[in-house]
C-alpha cells in the first residue's frame, strides 16, 4: 500500500455551537460505536485512531441522478484502490438514476428491496417528501459530530439552517453556494450570422429568435428548442422576467421580488400552480407549441435537451451555467457556433440555497455509520474530492502553473462536476483560460447579486402532509403538460378545471399552514 499525503480542505467555519437538534425521527440504527478496531486500516488514514470498528469490510452502494459518465468505472476503481479501501476498509459503489426516469423510480428505489446508502437529494429532488415518509436518516448533532468529524468542522453554519426540516436535518448540503438556480440561453450564433437573426437578448427577443427559427426549420433542420418533459426549460427565465422567485427552494409559493431584498408580506405570497400568473405562462406555451417552436410529440420524448443542442439539431437551449459546456460541445464537434444571453438582465439573482444539492442516508441502510465516514471522506478529502468531481489528473484534468484547472482531451468521457454536485467545495480550482463568453455572463450575474432577507426560510408540511401530498402529485401530473403546451386553444379550459382541483384539494388549506410557519419565522429573525 503506497504512502501518500492525506490533503484536507481548509476548515472555513465552525458549527460547533450552531446545531442543537434532538434525537428524533429515523434513528440510527446502531448505538454510537464503543472504540474498535482499526487496524485494516492503512496508519495514515485519515480515520485512523478515532474509536471507529473498522475490522469488517463494507460495501456502500450510492446512488445519484443523471446519466453515467463513460470513464465512471475506472475513476471509482482509482477511489476504492487508493482511498476507500485503504482508509476505510470500504468499497462504494455508485450507481446513477437517469435523468429519463429518476422521477418515476426514486420512490420505488427508497421503498423497495435494493440497497441504497446514500442518495441524491436535493430541494428539487425529493427532499422534503421523503424525509416526511421516514425514507431519510435524521442528523442529529451527535450523529454528525461523530461520524462526519470534518464535514461537521468544515460545513458553512448557513447550509445546515437551509437544509433543515423544523430544525431537524435529513441530508448533507453541498458546501458551495452558486447561481445554478438563475438560467441564462444558449443560442446558435451561426444561424444568427447566417439569416440576421434577432438576437436574444430579452424574453420578448428571444420569443421572436424562436419563431424566426421556426420559420426557416426546412432549411436548417434545426428545431428551434427541443425540450421535452424530462426539464421544463421556460419556466425559470418566465419568472426571472417577472422577477418572481420562491419564498423556499423546493417549493411552487412565490412572492413578486420588486428586485428588493425585503422580506414580502404574507399577503404578497401566492402558490404559483393555478395562479393567474400560470395562467399567463401557460397560455404563452400553449401559443409557441402551436407556432412549432418545439416538436408536437415533445411530451413522449426522453432524449436530454443538452444533447440536442449539442448535437446541432436545436437552436436553444436554457439552463444554468451548464450551458457554456454544451455551447463547448457544440463547437468542438463541427456542429455550429454558440453565444449566450442573459434575457433577463435587469432581474436581480441570489444564489441557490445549499439545499440545492445534498446526499442523504438512508432509514433502511444496515450500515448508516460507515456510509457517514464515506460520505465525510468524499467532501473534505481534496484529493479524493476532486477525483470525484472532475476524474483522473492528468488524464482528464490537470492544473497549470497558476494552480488553476486545465480540461484534457479524455474529459468528454468524464467532464468536471458532470454528476457530484452535493460533492461542490469552495477548494475547488478554477478552470482556466475560460472562454471570454463564460467570463462576460458571469460578471453580469455577479454584478445582479441579491441577499433575500428570506434566505433561511424552509417549510414543513407535516402538519397538511395529506392535503400536501395530493396536490403535489396533482401538480406534477399536469405541469408538462401546460408547459408543452398539448392543450392548445383548450390551455384556459383545462387550467380552471385544474385549479378546481387544486382547491379541492385543500390549497387553501395548505397555503395557512404554509404562511403561519413563515409569519413564525419572520418573528423569530425579527424581520
Amino acid at each position: 500500500m503506497r504512502k501518500r499525503t492525506v490533503r484536507f480542505l481548509a476548515c472555513t467555519l465552525s458549527v460547533v455551537a450552531a446545531l442543537s437538534l434532538g434525537a428524533c425521527g429515523g434513528e440510527s440504527k446502531k448505538e454510537a460505536s464503543k472504540p474498535g478496531d482499526d487496524s485494516a486500516i492503512a496508519a495514515d488514514s485519515p480515520y485512523k485512531g478515532k474509536g471507529y470498528d473498522l475490522s469488517q469490510k463494507e460495501n456502500v452502494v450510492m446512488y445519484m441522478v443523471g446519466d453515467e459518465p463513460k470513464d465512471m468505472q475506472e475513476v471509482m476503481d482509482k477511489a476504492n484502490t487508493e482511498y476507500f479501501e485503504p482508509n476505510l476498509n470500504t468499497t462504494v459503489e455508485i450507481k446513477f438514476l437517469n435523468w429519463s426516469d429518476y422521477s418515476t423510480k426514486y420512490s420505488l428505489l427508497l421503498s423497495g428491496g435494493e440497497d441504497v446508502d446514500l442518495i441524491y437529494t436535493a430541494a428539487w429532488c425529493y427532499y422534503n417528501e421523503e424525509a416526511a415518509k421516514g425514507a431519510f436518516l435524521e442528523l442529529t448533532d451527535d450523529f454528525l459530530k461523530q461520524y462526519m468529524p470534518y464535514s461537521y468542522e468544515q460545513q458553512p453554519k448557513e447550509s445546515w439552517d437551509q437544509i433543515s426540516i423544523d430544525g431537524k436535518i435529513y441530508a448533507v448540503p453541498k458546501a458551495k453556494s452558486t447561481f445554478t438556480s438563475y438560467n441564462i440561453v444558449a443560442v446558435r450564433q451561426d444561424l444568427i450570422d447566417k439569416y440576421g437573426l434577432t438576437v436574444p437578448d430579452s424574453w420578448d427577443n428571444y420569443e421572436k429568435y424562436l419563431t424566426e427559427l421556426e420559420e426557416i426549420k426546412g432549411e436548417t433542420g434545426v428545431v428551434p428548442l427541443n425540450t421535452n418533459a424530462n426539464r421544463e426549460q421556460l419556466l425559470t427565465v418566465f419568472l426571472q422576467d417577472h422577477q418572481v422567485q420562491p419564498v423556499t427552494e423546493g417549493y411552487d409559493w412565490m412572492y413578486d421580488t420588486e428586485g428588493k431584498e425585503d422580506a414580502p408580506s404574507t399577503d404578497d405570497i401566492f402558490y404559483f400552480y393555478g395562479s393567474d400568473l400560470h395562467l399567463q405562462y401557460c397560455l404563452e406555451m400553449a401559443k409557441l407549441a402551436e407556432e412549432g417552436i418545439w416538436s408536437s410529440d415533445a411530451i413522449n420524448d426522453t432524449t436530454d435537451a443538452q444533447a440536442y443542442f449539442e448535437n446541432g439539431t436545436s437552436g436553444s437551449f436554457v439552463w444554468n451555467t451548464s450551458v457554456f459546456q454544451a455551447g463547448k460541445n457544440l463547437e468542438s464537434a463541427g456542429n455550429g457556433t454558440y453565444a449566450v444571453y442573459d434575457i433577463t438582465p435587469d432581474t436581480p439573482r441570489s444564489r441557490a440555497s445549499y439545499a440545492t444539492d445534498a446526499i442523504a442516508i438512508t432509514t433502511k441502510s444496515d450500515k448508516q455509520e460507515r456510509a457517514a465516514l464515506v460520505l465525510d471522506y468524499m467532501k473534505t478529502d481534496t484529493d479524493l474530492n476532486r477525483l470525484l468531481m472532475g476524474g483522473i489528473e492528468g488524464k482528464h484534468w490537470e492544473l497549470d502553473e497558476n494552480g488553476d484547472r486545465v480540461t484534457l482531451d479524455a474529459a468528454s468521457n468524464y467532464s468536471w462536476n458532470n454528476w457530484a454536485w452535493a460533492l461542490n467545495s469552495e477548494s475547488e480550482p478554477d478552470e482556466a483560460g475560460l472562454d471570454p463568453r463564460q467570463t462576460e455572463i458571469q460578471a453580469e450575474i455577479d454584478s445582479m447579486e441579491f441577499h433575500p432577507e428570506i434566505a433561511g426560510f424552509t417549510f414543513d408540511p407535516k402538519n397538511v402532509q395529506t392535503e400536501y401530498t395530493i396536490i403535489k402529485s396533482l401538480v406534477d401530473e399536469y405541469k408538462q403538460s401546460f408547459a408543452l403546451g398539448i392543450y392548445g386553444d383548450d390551455t384556459e379550459e383545462q387550467f380552471n378545471k385544474f385549479k378546481k382541483t387544486l382547491e379541492d384539494a385543500g390549497l387553501d388549506k395548505v397555503t395557512d399552514e404554509f404562511k403561519s410557519q413563515y409569519e413564525a419565522y419572520l418573528e423569530r429573525k425579527g424581520l
